[in-house]
């Protein structure tokens, strides 16, 4: 499926790379790919995530999910890329993804990640975090923030967070449903010192 655009605005790369990882737009990776890469990361994620509904994991319901951030993704409304190994292209092992997409005066979105237990604390994240984040900055994805919300607690994405240049705005009490609680998060955002673009939609 090719993404498709919206008339004046041609959008962020469908394609980024960094020494470690691809980062690919979901028209180039397999549904049965991306139901793979969270069923063998189900019990790493659910400390951090909200629930899934039932079959989250399966082809069909990717296959969907595929579909609609294609979509998203052409439209301008929300960005997500896929994290591919070069010498396992058909892998999937990480997720970035760009929602809640606000042009006009407020050019802002919130940013989620996650990445293949097997490649904590190797680096692989940071540097895609920082590439994707660059994306977003530029004159094609017009972001003037990027405002990221992670639980207390989780001291390696918080660690994360800080390295690749974010600054804590403050603490959401009760913030997500995860876990069978409702939980408190900590509000951060980088904002784009070099924005140039129009404040139009």
């Amino acid at each position: 499926m090719q993404v498709p655009t919206t008339p004046g605005f041609d959008g962020p790369s469908v394609r980024l790379s960094t020494a470690h990882v691809e980062l690919v737009a979901s028209t180039f990776v397999q549904a049965a790919a991306v139901a793979d890469y969270y069923r063998r990361n189900v019990a790493h994620f659910s400390r951090w995530d909200p629930p899934s509904p039932p079959g989250f994991d399966s082809a069909e319901v990717q296959a969907e999910r595929l579909m609609q951030s294609t979509l998203a993704f052409g439209m301008g409304t929300a960005f997500r890329y896929w994290l591919i190994e070069p010498h396992a292209p058909s892998r999937v092992v990480g997720s970035i993804h760009f929602s809640n997409v606000a042009r006009g005066p407020f050019q802002s979105a919130s940013v989620g990640y996650s990445v293949d237990q097997g490649l904590e604390g190797r680096g692989v994240m940071a540097a895609a975090l920082a590439c994707a984040i660059a994306e977003m900055f530029s004159r094609r994805g017009r972001l003037h923030r990027i405002e990221a919300a992670i639980r207390p607690e989780n001291d390696r994405s918080l660690a994360l967070i800080q390295r690749v240049g974010f600054t804590r705005v403050g603490l959401a009490p009760r913030y997500l449903m995860i876990d069978g609680d409702w939980r408190d998060h900590v509000l951060w955002q980088r904002l784009n010192d070099d924005w140039v673009g129009s404040a139009a939609p």
